[in-house]
């Protein structure tokens, strides 16, 4: 993919303006046309007005904006200069140029060229120039009419028929207009773009447009036709059968919008696309998604987007994306949609099985992806799954049950986004329950919870959203340490919901060690291991509330799906591509990616803080290192990653020649990492910090045992006959998500006996905003549904209350890594309890839902 860089053509060296004059000599200039009113004139304000919502909404804001700055960062320069493109050009009635911001309705506001042309120029080789047409208050019923849809049918009123009858050509006045400008402009290419020969390739059209039509009923009624009218015309006169076009939506008010005539303008718009004979060469383009309201804007001009860039710039991005996959569908019949899964393996040395109190690691957090591309993607990070361990062989083979969580991407994700997310991940026997932190758990319903209540909260500093814990957005490579220890915050029971079968007293904590956080976050119940024994007495004490842990774990990166796609070429030699996938880049360019796994025995942490408990000294909560067995890496590695299709029989599945572009290694006795082959491997050096970009693109060859491998290759090297190179691994657009939601019965456990205060609210770098009371810790839902006596409760809420008076949040617990720098926490999940709450309550989130 193609680079932008600064063109400050007064300074240019001559030698390499003659270099970029060759380049675009060599091929023939792509070009697309933009046409419209006055939203495709653009009203995005560029400069931020700070009197004016602070700024929001302006470009200066967006790309300086911590939510927005990483997908915006590109239009600056090191300086904070608006980049200006050496690759894309564009004609704009009396402006033209190199595409930069300024090409609006006025040069103090941008439309959407500004992220078409940033999608365009990533994606093709040659010069690209946008040939914009565009005038406000303009309708496709009579100023844009084509010829092909006759006169309009009816009375535009006494006035204005009476001028038609003087003039016939005020209708389609401006589609004669695109015309004679798209034919000007073209004929000025060699003048436009330097070094060209004048040669070029009429590449789409994309058309924003229809307030006036939408405020009509005549004119609403009509659209449908005159748009496809309109098609058929342009593509006729401009002898371009099969361009390609795009269609944005009219949906200013956003997805909230109920007016009739508005919702029958945009219907019509869709169903142009549907039309059998534009099938695969017209596409519509949604645009409610990115409306902004007033608040968070420039300004209060609904009909113009309320004047929000980022609105403008995401409406042609999406046009541009669009486009693309429109100009690939030449190649669409030849590529399969696939995708990339696997294991990464971590051998570790194996410790002395008296270490079975729990364990902790730190791992590396990075952007795996470009984009993220939607919830199908599921991967994690670098982490490992912790079982019970077992003196004598199991009863049955159907016990699976562990902790498994971590770092990464799940399909249930609600608000994901390229920095991944923390679950605890506890599994009860069999699947029958998961609980991935406090609220969070299997399915959806709390009508049958399936281990929503199975996460205690612990912390009264760290609030835990229900989608996972976030990390800082822009987290590239830090270090992420975690662990789990089992603390005697109960008592072993001998009966469990009523039945003579026993619970232990087991409480698997989380403890973190990031850059803004220290020590316990959160605890399975030991009934959440235990219930699935009220109905299999065979299996009571087998799982892990009584159970100690198995100290020798597999350390993996489980990938179940990275999107990928394949193709045949003319030879028959098939070939795939990936998208575009990160590793983090350290100091001298390899990667870390796992430090310090640690076992531990009781003496860790157990047995001080169960003889404080009884009446002993206070245990500090730190480590014992006494009890702390450091794992090993022998410095091996493998991996199963493999590239295949839906259709692809699993014996066929062949594996990617990870070891040409990887190699495995220890990088210190308690570090592993990558060492990289910097050739089919790339340094990328994004905003968020130094990454290395694995091979996209992959040849099905045969290895030197006879077996089917992927090899990589350079894009270059893949036939253009494929369709990969064109192929667009598209971010998700998905709807906004669904809330999570607690139940709101009065009488159910959370309003009796209910929080202590609340409700407070924070907000997200993902885009959420968490809903969160505070309650006593021996009321808050988990407990009360952790078949516990009031008497037990009480017995722990005495326990925490030590806890919190004790142990804070600014010191070690888990010993410090000996490398790196510790990653943060979204800083909006550290919380303060209120004051007179300070020791025995805990934030508990109630609601989290997408900002508004």
């Amino acid at each position: 993919m193609k680079r932008a860089v600064q063109l400050i053509a007064v300074f240019l060296p001559v030698a390499l303006a003659a270099d970029l004059s060759a380049a675009a000599a060599a091929k023939p200039v792509r070009v697309f046309i933009l046409a419209g009113q006055s939203n495709m004139e653009g009203a995005g304000r560029i400069q931020a007005d700070p009197n004016r919502n602070g700024g929001k909404g302006s470009l200066e804001f967006l790309v300086k904006d911590a939510a927005t700055a990483a997908r915006f960062a590109p239009l600056v320069d090191s300086a904070g200069q608006w980049r200006t493109r050496d690759d894309v050009w564009i004609s704009y009635l009396d402006r033209k140029g190199p595409l930069t911001v300024g090409y609006g309705a006025r040069k103090e506001a941008i439309g959407p060229e500004l992220g078409f042309g940033w999608v365009a120029g990533d994606a093709f080789d040659e010069p690209v120039v946008l040939i914009k047409c565009a005038w406000g208050g303009k309708s496709l019923a009579v100023d844009f009419r084509p010829p092909s849809a006759g006169m309009p049918p009816y009375s535009l009123g006494e006035k204005t028929d009476a001028a038609i009858a003087q003039d016939p050509g005020i209708i389609g006045k401006y589609y004669r207009e695109v015309l004679a400008l798209t034919k000007a402009a073209l004929a000025g290419i060699k003048e436009l773009v330097p070094g060209s020969d004048g040669s070029y390739v009429l590449s789409g059209f994309g058309w924003h447009q229809g307030w006036n039509d939408r405020i009509n009923d005549k004119f609403n009624a009509e659209y449908e036709r005159n748009m496809a009218c309109f098609i058929r015309d342009m593509r006729k006169d401009l002898g371009a059968p099969a361009l390609p076009f795009v269609i944005a939506e009219t949906g200013m008010n956003g997805p909230g919008e109920t007016h009739p005539r508005a919702l029958s303008l945009m219907k019509a718009q869709a169903a142009v696309a549907e039309h059998a004979e534009f099938k695969g060469n017209v596409a519509f383009v949604g645009t409610r998604a990115f409306w902004r309201p007033a608040e968070e804007s420039p300004s209060g001009q609904g009909y113009h987007w309320n004047s929000n860039a980022e609105t403008y710039y995401l409406i042609g991005e999406a046009m541009g994306e669009a486009m693309l996959r429109l100009a690939a569908a030449g190649a669409a019949d030849k590529v399969e949609e696939g995708e990339m899964a696997g294991y990464l393996l971590v051998p570790n040395e194996k410790v002395p099985e008296s270490y079975d109190a729990g364990f902790s690691m730190y791992v590396a957090a990075w952007p795996l992806v470009q984009q993220y591309p939607g919830n199908r993607f599921q991967t994690g990070l670098f982490g490992t799954w912790m079982f019970a361990r077992y003196d004598e062989p199991k009863p049955l083979e159907k016990m699976y049950s562990d902790i498994e969580g971590g770092l990464g991407w799940w399909r249930d994700t609600r608000f994901a986004t390229e920095t991944p997310k923390f679950i605890m991940g506890g599994v009860a026997r069999d699947f029958v329950e998961w609980a991935n932190g406090p609220g969070a758990g299997k399915g959806r319903s709390w009508e049958r919870p399936q281990g929503k209540y199975g996460v205690a909260q612990l912390s009264p500093w760290l609030l835990w959203p229900m989608d996972g814990l976030n990390l800082k957005q822009g987290t590239c490579g830090e270090l992420f340490g975690y662990g789990y220890l089992p603390l005697p915050l109960a008592e072993a029971k001998s009966t469990t919901a009523g039945k003579n079968v026993p619970t232990g007293d087991q409480c698997w904590t989380l403890f973190l060690n990031t850059a803004n956080f220290k020590g316990p976050v959160a605890f399975f119940t030991p009934y959440f291991w235990s219930r699935p024994t009220v109905d299999e007495p065979r299996l009571a004490g087998m799982f892990l509330d009584a159970r100690p842990s198995q100290p020798n774990r597999a350390l993996q990166m489980e990938t179940q799906y990275v999107p990928a796609v394949q193709s045949v070429d003319a030879k028959g030699e098939t070939y795939a591509r990936i998208a575009r996938t990160f590793f983090p880049r350290g100091p001298g360019d390899d990667s870390v990616v796992v430090h310090r796994v640690t076992s531990y025995s009781r003496k860790a942490l157990w047995d001080g803080v169960k003889a404080w408990f009884e009446g002993g000294p206070p245990a500090g909560g730190a480590i014992d290192s006494a009890g702390a067995c450091v794992h090993s890496f022998p410095g091996r590695g493998g991996a199963t990653w493999r590239i295949y299709t839906p259709a692809t029989a699993k014996e066929k599945r062949a594996p990617v020649a990870w070891s040409s572009f990887a190699t495995p290694m220890a990088l210190d006795a308690n570090t592993f990492g990558y060492r990289w082959n910097y050739g089919p491997a790339a340094k990328d050096d994004s905003r968020e910090g130094p990454l290395v970009t694995l091979p996209e693109y992959y040849r099905l060859a045969t290895n030197d045992k006879q077996k089917a491998e992927w090899t990589p290759v350079r894009a270059e090297d893949v036939p253009a006959e494929t369709g990969l190179v064109r192929y667009r691994f598209q971010r998700s657009r998905d709807e906004p998500p669904e809330p999570y939601v607690t139940p709101d019965d009065a009488a159910s456990c959370w309003k009796k006996p209910g929080p202590a205060a609340g409700p407070f609210q924070v907000e997200l770098g993902d885009g959420s905003v968490v809903t969160y009371y505070w309650y006593r810790f021996a009321d808050q839902p988990a407990l009360l549904n952790a078949d516990l006596t009031d008497q037990e409760r009480e017995a722990m809420q005495a326990r925490v209350e030590k806890l919190h008076r004790s142990w804070r949040k600014d010191r070690d617990y888990l010993a410090p890594p000996a490398i790196g720098k510790l990653a943060d926490i979204d800083p909006a999940l550290i919380v303060a309890p209120p004051p007179g709450l300070e020791a025995g309550y805990v934030p508990i989130a109630t609601r989290q839902a997408a900002k508004e």
